[in-house]
């Protein structure tokens, strides 16, 4: 702070926050917790803290507001008070004094000058646990414990209905159907247990995030779950399997509460469905890849096409004709960066017609609904239905004709008669098939055969798909025993079928595909379908690299190497 003081030539405010900024945020990457601090949110609906300390779950541990050195200290703290700044953990300094204020009382004041002091004045604010947070935390711990049974509850009541309750028994047999023509063939009447399950457990959990969301009564396929639901899921029944999960319904109540920024209540729901799905079913989602993208990577990735489309073709994602696809798209981290990134008076159009996104598992297809619309309401200041999200497996979905951008190899339509859900779902997937996609973007799942080839939890097949990648990635491989069908490339293969003649995929992934033996025919291959590669290798394989350990030095915090690719291609 002294240096930026004595060479920047300013003591105000702007010019000397960020090395207190930087001190903290040091601070908080090395805690526990695995803290971050994060500028500017609103803490209250009109007050903007310098910055805020987040959690794993993106709930707010503290505050922090700088003041200039010239201030009258205690007179800003009090005004910022009275305005209505939180002042149950908050630090206030103007790079001289830095005073803490807990419960509402002053706990702490030191010189800023005294390293030791001011070490122990952030050890003190950064280890405080506000009642709320420490009440979520108890409440999360009671419900792991707890889910178990309440699991064996619901699936009892559902054995009694599949019993003796022929409205239940009806509802399934149209469900199922439905099921079988629009995601998968394989889809069995334990998976449509599966989806009933987690619509139930999640409709309170949406209610209490976002108290007023109309999503479970409007949604086209929430619609068919909950009238599945009605037929036996009421009362007495209703209030014996749940009951012992209230405490945990209303604690994200009253945390969400406390979160007034928008798009900070979109990451606290990621972060508690994460947490919920690992809890409810970690088999599931260790296939399933649940491990979502954070944002400054999606910014990245989205930035990243919009200058490689003008590179290239001179031309924007906001501009006519630019059909953009997410095809596994999580809880819509992707969409709703799109939403904020195009210019407002492009954005409708766009919305409307333009954007789509596939999802293949209810929880998050269900989240990505209501995070779509809403950031959409935010941006634009009135609701409006995202009309192109797919509830449908993307790599069963075969029923779209390609030109043969990847040298002739693909023209498939109707490898299997698609259905839906529901009409309106039916017709969403018809029409997105009918697009010419121009841009392919997202973080498709990384698991690949499990972490072992002992681990029971293996991925299903995919027989066109497979195929795909016997023909191209593995005919082209020069090494005996060859591992492609990663979900990651499954995804690649596809893409690269469904790409227009000129488009970009742009994928974040598993980084093994730069470098290993296996994967000589996926880079032959890759290099021969596409014009242009641009690759982000992020490294941070913690199997590969003996430097580093555990998961500190990932983006997403997991042991596995990580990629950003654009994959170009241009007509000829």
């Amino acid at each position: 702070m002294q240096q930026l003081i004595e060479f920047g030539g300013s003591d105000n405010e702007s010019s000397i926050r960020r090395a207190f900024a930087n001190c903290l945020d040091a601070y908080c990457r090395e805690h526990r917790e695995k803290l971050a601090l994060v500028d500017e949110l609103d803490a209250t609906l009109h007050n903007r803290p310098d910055g805020t300390v987040k959690d794993s779950l993106r709930m707010a541990r503290g505050y922090w507001e700088a003041k200039d050195l010239h201030d009258n200290l205690d007179a800003k703290i009090q005004s910022k008070l009275n305005q209505g700044y939180p002042r149950d953990n908050i630090i206030f300094e103007n790079s001289q004094t830095a005073v803490l204020f807990q419960n509402g009382n002053e706990a702490m004041r030191v010189d800023m000058g005294r390293p030791g002091e001011l070490h122990r004045l952030i050890r003190r604010f950064l280890d405080y646990e506000l009642p709320e947070i420490e009440e979520f935390r108890q409440a999360r711990q009671q419900f792991k414990a707890d889910l178990p049974s309440v699991l064996e509850n619901l699936r009892q009541a559902i054995a009694e209905a599949e019993d003796g309750n022929a409205d239940y028994r009806d509802g399934v047999a149209r469900f199922l159907k439905l099921c079988r023509q629009s995601i998968s063939p394989d889809v069995s009447e334990a998976d449509v247990r599966e989806m009933l399950l987690q619509h139930i457990l999640t409709e309170d959990i949406f209610l209490r995030i976002f108290s007023n969301v109309q999503f479970h009564r409007e949604n086209n396929v929430a619609r068919q779950l909950a009238a599945l639901e009605q037929t036996f899921f009421t009362g007495d029944v209703r209030h014996q399997a749940i009951d012992r999960l209230r405490a945990y319904y209303g604690a994200i109540g009253r945390a969400a509460d406390e979160i007034a920024d928008y798009a900070e209540k979109q990451q606290f729901l990621k972060a508690v469905y994460e947490d919920f799905y690992k809890a409810y079913n970690p088999a599931a989602a260790d296939r399933l890849g649940v491990v979502y993208t954070p944002n400054e990577v999606v910014d990245f990735i989205i930035r990243g096409t919009d200058h490689l489309l003008q590179k290239h073709f001179g031309r924007s994602l906001a501009d006519d004709n630019v059909q953009i696809l997410d095809p596994a798209t999580g809880t819509g981290t992707f969409v709703t960066s799109l939403i904020d990134h195009l210019p407002a008076d492009r954005l409708e159009h766009k919305y409307r017609n333009e954007i789509h996104a596939n999802e293949v598992a209810i929880l998050p297809y269900y989240i990505a609904n209501l995070n779509i619309e809403y950031t959409y309401k935010e941006r634009m200041g009135r609701y409006l239905e995202f009309p192109n999200l797919c509830f449908v497996d993307t790599l069963d979905n075969m029923d779209w004709q390609q030109s043969g951008a990847t040298g002739g190899a693909v023209t498939r339509q109707g490898s299997f008669n698609l259905g839906g859900l529901s009409e309106e779902n039916w017709m969403r997937v018809q029409e997105q098939n009918e697009k010419t996609i121009s841009v392919i973007i997202g973080n498709p799942p990384y698991n690949a055969n499990q972490q072992n080839e002992n681990d029971n939890n293996k991925n299903r097949e995919y027989p066109e798909i497979d195929r795909r990648i016997r023909d191209t990635y593995i005919a082209a491989s020069t090494a005996q025993k060859t591992k492609q069908y990663d979900m990651y490339k499954r995804f690649i293969r596809w893409s690269s079928d469904r790409l227009a003649d000129d488009g970009i995929i742009a994928f974040i992934t598993n980084r093994a595909y730069l470098d290993t033996r296996q994967d000589d025919g996926f880079r032959e291959v890759a290099a021969k379908e596409f014009s242009d590669l641009y690759i982000l290798d992020l490294g941070s394989d913690v199997r590969r690299n003996r430097k580093i350990s555990g998961t500190m030095h990932n983006v997403f915090g997991i042991q596995t190497g990580v990629a950003i690719g654009f994959f170009v291609r241009e007509k000829g």
